[in-house]
């Protein structure tokens, strides 16, 4: 990982997290509310100035930013200033709250609608019905949008795709849809045509090589009963005393597996000739799924706006996947060193245009700060949703709760936090020894 990389990964995450302060700044002023300091990054002092009663700073670490709203010199909870953000009625203090992560949200929304509008994108509207899909005969019609799965809701091509992927291919699948035409909601159930064929176990096949065979690429495990014969760079002559470049190798291959296939393969400039025992595996036609590529500005405005949405969801998913066990809980959660490590991976992607490292960034970029807005929403110390929380229980209860029950919330946060973030940079080293 580039030194270089590392910088400016923490400054990219330094100022997505200042646009976040920067959101409580300008709602606070707008509404009144008196504010001391507003720091861009963390550390000592690089640039100072104060301005009508309110200090600016830039400082050196690239990484957070803050907005203080109290004198260091008095009580916070006991300020008589009626401009002091505790003095304030509870929709006042709720729309400061609520500023930082809708901050976040709409400066990921504008990177989605400018990358969109430049790279392109896919919706989740069915471009066209094909033959020999699962879609096929059913109601679903070529335009309309796909709105759920197994009635789970959906907004990008993204979380569909995610609940498409815990469904066991030969499993039915229940897919909403909205009409283009009439804007009714239906749904469809896709039913897997269900097959038995028999593998040799060679995949991934080559074009015709100048020796007339096929080169193999990927050879299945499962090959001759957990013995693979055949290896990754053979070339593949014949199968059954038929050449691969006859024009009948298909017809020979699909009436071939029997108890066993003989293939004779090229290996270093010696030809070897196998008995394989063939194995049987259960496939399914395709699901039939084509999501329409998005045209236009306002579609590509629509479909950034319902990202975070989609990302919600995501998150949802993936927490329930974890659970669940379907996936690992170090892949669900990551913290600074993951961010910068999938950063310092696109970035010395070789073989890879610049422009496609750009737009990959300015994705990454938009999911970090729309992620920062979901995280800043957990109802724990030092978050905006422990704010949210505390204005919640005030409304309920008809005044504040009691310094003694603050302190004890405040300390069972600060700890899951604590756990929080070792579990984060925990995630993070399993994925890099991985």
């Amino acid at each position: 990982m580039l030194p270089i990389t590392i910088i400016f990964s923490l400054i990219g995450i330094g100022i997505l997290a200042a646009a976040h302060e920067i959101g409580h700044f300008l709602v606070a002023k707008s509404l009144g509310i008196k504010v001391y300091e507003l720091s861009i990054f963390v550390g000592p002092k690089l640039f100072s100035f104060k301005k009508k009663g309110i200090e600016y700073n830039i400082r050196m670490i690239p990484f957070g930013a803050y907005v203080r709203f109290s004198d260091f010199e008095e009580e916070e909870d006991t300020s008589d200033d009626p401009s002091h953000i505790l003095n304030q009625p509870r929709w006042k203090r709720l729309l400061v709250s609520l500023a930082g992560p809708l901050m976040n949200v709409l400066l990921g929304v504008l990177i989605l609608t400018i990358l969109f509008s430049v790279s392109g994108y896919y919706t989740t509207i069915q471009r066209d019905i094909y033959p020999n899909t699962q879609l096929e005969g059913t109601a679903a019609q070529a335009g309309d949008r796909i709105i759920s799965i197994n009635g789970q809701r959906v907004y990008t091509e993204y979380d569909m795709y995610a609940e498409i992927s815990v469904t066991d291919p030969e499993e039915n699948l229940t897919v909403g849809f909205r009409s283009a035409d009439s804007g009714k909601r239906y749904s469809v159930v896709l039913v897997p045509d269900l097959q038995t064929v028999s593998r040799i176990g060679i995949s991934h096949l080559s074009e015709l090589t100048e020796e007339g065979g096929w080169k193999v690429v990927a050879v299945d495990p499962r090959q001759n009963q957990g013995n693979p014969v055949i290896m990754n760079g053979d070339t593949v002559l014949r199968i059954n005393g038929v050449s691969v470049s006859d024009p009948e190798i298909a017809r020979v291959v699909d009436s071939a597996y029997a108890d066993t296939v003989t293939v004779d393969v090229l290996r270093d400039g010696t030809e070897y000739s196998f008995l394989i025992v063939p194995f049987t595996e259960v496939i399914t036609n395709s699901r039939g799924f084509d999501p329409k590529p998005g045209e236009g500005l306002l579609e590509a405005v629509r479909e950034a706006a319902v990202f975070p949405l989609a990302m919600f969801r995501l998150t949802v998913f993936s927490v329930r996947s974890a659970i669940s066990g379907d996936l690992e809980p170090y892949n669900v959660v990551s913290g600074p060193v993951g961010m910068v490590t999938i950063v310092s991976d696109v970035v010395s992607e070789p073989n890879v245009d610049n422009s496609v490292k750009i737009e990959s960034l300015a994705l990454i970029a938009a999911v970090i700060s729309i992620g920062l807005a979901i995280t800043n929403l957990l109802p724990l110390p030092g978050l905006d949703g422990s704010d949210l929380i505390m204005l919640v229980i005030e409304t309920i209860r008809g005044k504040k709760l009691s310094k003694k029950a603050e302190r004890v919330i405040n300390i069972v946060g600060f700890a899951v936090i604590i756990l929080l973030v070792s579990f984060a940079l925990t995630s993070d080293i399993i994925r890099l020894f991985k």
